[in-house]
């Protein structure tokens, strides 16, 4: 393990450019309302299997990680140093769970359609990826026959009647839909089945 590396990592999560945001109440408000939205709607049948789109700080993927009952848990990033980050994280803490981290552009990831129970994609990975529909028509295609996939957004021009009219053409059923605006952010939180 590189704990050089990891020391970089996190020096630079909590570091003069990111730590203000990270460190916020706004941000810490936001974690836990996404964690609350998947507690209360995503249920984690015995052996399912997770995907992430997007790491990012890796926040999301460890919290996924211990959420397992005998599953498993596929992180997907195209930045080498958020999966980096994530798999020497993994190793520091221990974390006995079964995690793959896929460093790819999710959009070459072809062999993983329907194969997950539930997919998540959750904060800034849609609106960085500057993929839009095409990166959710991907997540959408991750999912088994009846998953379910949480998208969670701070898109702030995102109309939720688009969005809804995005997820029929994809072929997915919204069974849930919360619009929140704490610290006058809107944020969406959708969980759609396949």
């Amino acid at each position: 393990m590189d704990q050089d590396f990891l020391l970089k990592a996190y020096g630079a999560f909590w570091g003069p450019e990111a730590g203000p945001w990270n460190l916020s109440v706004e941000q810490k408000y936001l974690e836990y309302r996404i964690t609350a939205f998947f507690e209360e709607n995503f249920p984690v049948a015995r052996g399912a299997e997770i995907c992430n789109i997007g790491i990012g700080a890796g926040y999301w993927d460890r919290y996924l990680s211990y959420r397992l009952d005998g599953g498993s848990l596929t992180s997907i990033d195209l930045d080498p140093e958020s999966c980096r980050a994530l798999r020497e994280g993994l190793k520091n803490e221990g974390n006995p769970n079964p995690v793959t981290v896929v460093n790819k552009n999710v959009m070459d990831c072809g062999e993983l359609r329907g194969r997950f129970s539930i997919v998540t994609m959750v904060g800034s990975t849609r609106m960085e990826s500057g993929l839009f529909e095409d990166i959710l028509g991907i997540a959408a295609g991750f999912l088994k026959p009846g998953g379910a996939l949480y998208y969670q957004s701070l898109a702030q021009d995102e109309d939720p009647e688009d969005m809804g009219a995005l997820w029929e053409r994809l072929g997915l059923e919204v069974e849930k839909y919360r619009p929140e605006a704490p610290f006058g952010r809107t944020c969406h939180y959708w969980k759609l089945i396949a």
